[in-house]
């Protein structure tokens, strides 16, 4: 098992965890299902993120701003199965 397999393993069950803590966590809520999903604006302060209004070119600062509102549970999966496809390409 390559290093990009183990990776991509522990990304992808990060982020199958961080669904299930949060399904756990809407159905908590009495009355009603609320779903909150995190993204790194919300893990990260907002003043380590003030660097990509600074970026020249438009369209990598619009992806970078994309990147980091997507939903976690989502950019930990997409993360997990690249990294899983990365090892498996470069399987020697």
């Amino acid at each position: 098992m390559s290093k990009f397999n183990m990776l991509g393993g522990i990304l992808c069950l990060g982020g199958l965890l961080l669904v299930a803590f949060q399904a756990i966590s809407s159905v908590m809520t009495p009355g009603e299902i609320v779903w909150k999903s995190l993204s790194l604006v919300d893990v990260v302060a907002a003043e380590h993120l003030k660097w990509i209004d600074s970026i020249s070119w438009i369209s990598i600062q619009n992806g970078i701003k994309y990147i980091t509102t997507v939903p976690l549970y989502m950019l930990l999966l997409c993360c997990g199965f690249l990294s899983i496809l990365l090892g498996v390409l470069t399987k020697k």
